[in-house]
């Protein structure tokens, strides 16, 4: 049975971390990130991971224990301890997320569709163009059609081309990977040791290790009958759901984007305002689910469907979820910002209650007082403070460079950092497994300031920085994943000083790996073949909205405001009650994702059932029950994720592809 990650660090002296431990995972990193293109996009049944567990690197840990067995009885000297697998796991977790939902692809797609896009009815030769900074740009515009439509036979990438743009975005992409590790650093003590956040999700990795010194499969929750009770109910529903591709006449069960609300799409209003309701059942998501405090996932699934009666309660008086008729409200965008101004008021709190950290940070580097030392900190709190400042210095030089003000720069960023925080504190206590926010930075600025604040050219680089790093990006935010490795860290009594450079040297990698990957593979078949998402979609968006303002800038809208203020209310009263009242039922974590995608499409049933579940063992078997059960819950996770690997590589041998599909995520 493995420790719960949620309980202190035993008794034995923290581990010392060995250079082969920094090697395994700084090549975990280079694998990972350099096949990814090929198996998520061509493929398209496999990812480094999206959300709070990234497959990838659960995958490589689990295949690294089982290699590592075999080892033990041939070389003992050369199997990896413990200490080895979770550093490298550790190291991993925190960049290989660029590779899929956090910079990369999206970087490339930005720097070639403005320019292949251009026709002279869209005009965005002249619209769009003069206002995206050139040094991000491809020098030589046939470029971006070889990266859309793929390369003439026997042409290779044009690397002298993409150099600069590259090591522009690149270098943005360091710093601000950078900024989310110091403010992790600045964060981990008080969530860890503060105010004991579960963490739920750091479970995955210990139980695949185990606690032997060298981890191998019989010692480690892998042994364990009960985890592959639950290992082998994803397994079976995703080898079935497999060859039901390959052969249709094999009977296979859908469980993931089940149209509900298909039922009502013929039907008037009120109720055509449910025509988009969906259920999915993810494995994955019942298993952390089974694992979090029940209050907290009521919440979530519990928000879900006020979020619903919420549209039906306008629909009623005859307002369609987006609007229309006389009146001028659109309710679905409406409660999005009520949730952006609930984050805000949410990671006002959380900042509040973690105030200490960073006044101890403030003296440490103003030299008022002396850090107590921390084999479990990557830095200390003022060199934390001094990186995370020097970080946002060199983010605000290098948007100046593209006329983008240091005031427009401050907003984007410091609502980039609230809804940062946000996804990794409901990581780290709730363990809500995607999380993401419908309203995004970039319109909360614009819906809420208007368009004509901004010049053209601030606004071109504001869409870009959002639509690459704050929208999908947020799914597997690296500061969530920081805190995870920090949490597994102090969980496992391994030293954490390496982590800093480590990182540093992953996320090297992962940039100019990453973008040499996404080059030769997608431009060898061309980005216009492939999906919209994460290739043309978002990046419409950008080119859309910023010609919409060049020529008739957005209006401010007070509704949109008094949303933002009505959210940061509910929030904080939904705070009030939790401190005030002992087992008040309702977190406000349900509230501020209630509208998104990914709670709609994919989680909010399956909480549910994880929920129900946790809440009847709890009620009619007690903590003990609840614990002989663990590892079911486990292998719920386990045995979806790493049940993708082999058909992964079948799919790849056979030729078999899919698009959008269940294996996506």
């Amino acid at each position: 049975m493995t420790a719960d990650s949620s309980s202190p660090p035993t008794a034995r002296a923290p581990q010392t971390v060995t250079p082969r431990a920094i090697a395994l995972g700084l090549a975990l990193v280079l694998v990972l990130v350099a096949t990814n293109p090929y198996l998520a996009f061509i493929v398209d049944y496999w990812t480094v991971g999206s959300g709070a567990i990234l497959n990838g690197p659960v995958a490589a840990l689990f295949l690294l224990v089982l290699a590592n067995g075999l080892v033990k009885r041939a070389w003992p000297a050369r199997a990896f301890s413990r200490t080895e697998l979770l550093f490298a796991y550790a190291i991993a977790i925190i960049p290989v997320g660029l590779a899929q939902a956090g910079g990369l692809p999206y970087i490339t797609a930005t720097t070639t569709l403005p320019v292949y896009m251009a026709t002279p009815g869209n005009r965005w030769a002249t619209l769009v163009l003069p206002h995206l900074p050139a040094w991000l740009q491809l020098s030589d515009p046939r470029y971006a059609t070889w990266f859309w439509e793929g390369a003439p036979a026997g042409a290779g990438v044009p690397w002298s081309a993409w150099r600069q743009p590259m090591l522009g975005w690149g270098a943005f992409t360091f710093a601000l990977m950078a900024a989310l590790f110091c403010l992790g650093a600045l964060l981990r003590r008080d969530w860890i040791e503060g105010q004991r956040l579960t963490f739920p999700t750091v479970d995955v990795p210990l139980a695949i290790t185990g606690d032997a010194a060298v981890p191998s499969f019989r010692t480690s929750l892998l042994s364990n009958r009960l985890f592959w009770l639950g290992f082998a109910v994803p397994a079976l529903y995703l080898i079935a759901d497999w060859l039901n591709l390959i052969y249709p006449s094999f009977p296979a069960v859908r469980l993931h984007d089940i149209e509900v609300g298909r039922f009502f799409a013929g039907m008037p209003l009120p109720w055509s305002a449910l025509s988009e309701v969906y259920v999915s059942i993810i494995f994955p998501i019942i298993g952390i689910s089974f694992l979090v405090p029940t209050q907290v996932t009521f919440s979530l699934w519990l928000f879900y469907l006020l979020f619903q009666l919420h549209l039906l309660g306008w629909a009623s008086f005859g307002v369609s979820p987006y609007g229309g008729g006389a009146s001028s409200v659109q309710p679905y965008e409406f409660a999005s910002f009520m949730e952006a101004g609930g984050a805000i008021a949410l990671c006002g709190v959380i900042l509040y209650r973690s105030r200490r950290a960073f006044v101890s940070a403030w003296r440490g580097l103003a030299r008022r007082g002396r850090e107590a030392d921390d084999p479990y900190a990557a830095m200390s709190g003022r060199w934390a403070l001094a990186g995370f400042v020097a970080a946002n210095a060199f983010m605000l030089w290098w948007v100046s460079l593209g006329a983008m003000p240091w005031w427009s720069f401050a907003l984007l960023i410091g609502l980039f950092y609230v809804g940062a925080i946000c996804i990794a504190y409901l990581v780290a206590s709730g363990g809500v497994m995607f999380v993401t926010f419908t309203a995004s930075p970039s319109s909360v600025l614009l819906r809420t300031l208007g368009g004509g604040v901004f010049a053209p050219s601030s606004l071109a680089l504001m869409l870009s920085l959002d639509s690459i790093y704050m929208r999908e990006g947020g799914i597997s935010s690296p500061l969530a994943q920081m805190l995870q490795a920090s949490k597994l860290l102090h969980t496992a009594r391994i030293r954490a000083r390496r982590l800093g450079w480590a990182t540093a040297l992953a996320v090297v990698i992962a940039i100019g790996a990453g973008f040499a990957a996404i080059l030769v593979t997608v431009q060898r078949h061309g980005a216009g073949t492939l999906d919209n998402w994460p290739w043309s979609w978002p990046n419409w968006s950008i080119c859309q909205t910023l010609a919409a303002n060049v020529q008739s800038p957005e209006e401010p809208d007070g509704f949109l405001r008094v949303a933002l203020g009505l959210g940061g209310g509910v929030v904080l009263l939904l705070v009030w009650l939790q401190s005030r009242f002992v087992g008040w039922p309702l977190s406000p974590y349900g509230f501020i994702i209630a509208s998104t995608y990914m709670t709609n499409r994919m989680m909010w049933a399956s909480i549910f059932i994880g929920w129900a579940a946790a809440t009847l063992v709890l009620r009619y078997g007690g903590l003990r029950l609840f614990r002989q059960l663990r590892p079911i819950a486990l292998g719920l996770v386990l045995g979806y994720y790493l049940t993708k690997l082999p058909i992964t590589v079948l799919s790849a041998v056979f030729g078999v592809t899919q698009r959008w599909g269940l294996f996506s995520y």
